[in-house]
């Protein structure tokens, strides 16, 4: 087989893990080699309409299921950057109680606040991270009145977006290079130090000898468009590939010791709100505020609003609900988002190797957190002058008063009839040193091998309960360090 290339360290994934450890080990002085799925765009790619951007920046054009008794609609980017090309970048650093439910539960060390803070400090400074300058979007001042109203506790979550103008195109990527993706910081940052990435450079399997792990079998698409079988050659390897490609590369190259198993994700269940007054949420910024009130198991925030989206949500019972389209200025969308109890599995297709399969089974516990949470979520619109509320849940059409909303809590919702989506998925590949439930030790080192890493969300032990892009970078810079510092 011919051999495209060779380094000392090859990382497999551009996002928020494989980004951080391609500039620390090249920071380190180590030839590393990022390969990347994803094409390599620049910003005068970003910013177009939905269609064209899931075409482009996200796998399966954002036509990814999770499957089980209740379908969930999953996205994630393939590109140069990863999902940070496409999400929010809403910055949370998770809560002590959750990483001390980590140490205690799989034996993960050294990841406790205080050893973490170096790392969110300094990704922070490098990611810009701050809260919005000067007024909030008329959806976020909408549901702070709601919230006030309620006496709920809540907070301005903190960004990844320096000088945001408010062109709602974060999910579309970003062409004013406001949100700091992993291809405007990260990445760069490792090329300076003289990384190099491919882009369009997809790993079919591992190469093994032994306990060694030697390379890998790619794809890799030549000038013409078509695509050349190829190996790489390296002396370590990590793979940071996300909670769905990593176990499925992984165990593709037999590795599947506690590798696939736990996926955990962040069930969420959107709502419209029409209010009185305008509020043109698809021309500013996500609501930025979420409810902390009931975390780490519930959380209710803003969603991102575009004409299709909307239409979407309101699919469910378009009959009684579809002519609110014609209001849509005068409306915004919010979700309910539950700390996963329930257990997934990831596996890669026997028949097709660019294929994963994902499935999902929720537990009483999610499910009873998510009525609860669509019954706060519809008070504390309505509360705020909300007119009324639209769920996502067929055979639901609207909530119009906070007592038809309390009624949630006691009424039946067939798990059926919701629509869920997610954008956060971990777990699928455990650290710590319980090796009855871990992939890999504390730091990333796969058990059983010498020189193979994990280093993306697939690691986290469990559900933080917030947007996960803060803890990866932190866990992965630090796995990261401990690597270049120990040599393991």
């Amino acid at each position: 087989m011919k051999t495209a290339g060779r380094a000392q360290a090859l990382v497999i994934g551009s996002g928020a893990g494989g980004a951080v450890t391609a500039y620390e080990l090249a920071n380190a002085g180590m030839d590393v080699l990022v390969v990347e799925e994803g094409a390599r765009f620049g910003l005068d790619d970003y910013g177009h309409n939905c269609p064209e951007a899931m075409r482009k920046l996200y796998r399966r054009g954002g036509m990814t299921p999770i499957l089980g008794p209740v379908s969930i609609g999953f996205v994630e980017g393939c590109c140069v950057g990863g999902s940070t090309e496409i999400n929010s970048g809403f910055w949370a650093r998770p809560i002590p109680e959750i990483l001390l439910e980590w140490k205690s539960r799989f034996g993960l060390l050294d990841a406790g606040s205080e050893q973490l803070e170096p790392h969110f400090d300094f990704a922070e400074k490098i990611l810009k991270v701050n809260r919005v300058q000067g007024e909030w979007p008329k959806s976020t001042q909408v549901f702070a009145r709601g919230i006030e109203a309620m006496k709920w506790s809540a907070k301005e979550i903190p960004r990844a977006a320096h000088d945001c103008v408010n062109s709602n195109t974060c999910a579309n990527g970003c062409r004013r290079g406001a949100k700091q993706g992993m291809s405007n910081t990260f990445i760069p940052m490792a090329e300076a130090h003289g990384a190099r990435v491919w882009p369009d450079c997809r790993v079919k399997r591992l190469l093994k000898n032994g306990s060694l792990v030697t390379g890998a079998v790619v794809e890799r698409k030549s000038a013409d468009g078509s695509w050349e079988t190829a190996k790489i050659d390296a002396d370590y390897v990590f793979v940071c590939a996300g909670a769905i490609q990593t176990p499925s590369i992984l165990r593709r190259s037999g590795i599947k010791r506690n590798i696939g198993d736990t996926l955990l994700i962040h069930p969420m269940l959107k709502v419209a709100a029409r209010f009185k007054e305008q509020i043109n949420a698809g021309e500013s910024v996500i609501p930025l505020l979420q409810v902390k009130e009931f975390q780490p198991e519930i959380a209710l925030g803003g969603a991102f609003f575009s004409l299709g989206h909307l239409a979407l949500l309101l699919s469910e019972n378009w009959p009684q609900t579809g002519t609110n389209m014609k209001r849509h200025r005068h409306m915004a969308a919010y979700f309910v988002m539950v700390k996963s109890t329930g257990r997934g599995w990831v596996r890669p297709s026997l028949l097709e190797s660019r294929t994963t399969f994902i499935e999902y089974v929720f537990s009483r516990d999610d499910l009873l957190n998510l009525r609860k949470g669509l019954a706060r979520l519809c008070a504390v619109l309505l509360a705020g002058g909300a007119v009324e509320v639209y769920p996502a849940v067929h055979g639901l059409a609207s909530v119009k008063s906070e007592s038809e909303a309390m009624r949630l809590l006691d009424g039946h919702i067939s798990a059926r009839a919701l629509s869920l989506t997610t954008v956060h998925a971990f777990g699928t590949c455990p650290i710590g040193e319980h090796r009855d439930l871990c992939a890999a030790d504390s730091f990333g080192k796969v058990h059983g091998l010498d020189n193979l890493y994990i280093n993306d969300a697939s690691m986290m032990p469990g559900s933080p309960g917030t947007p996960p892009q803060a803890s990866i970078i932190a866990l992965a810079r630090r796995n990261a360090l401990h690597f270049k510092e120990t040599g393991k």
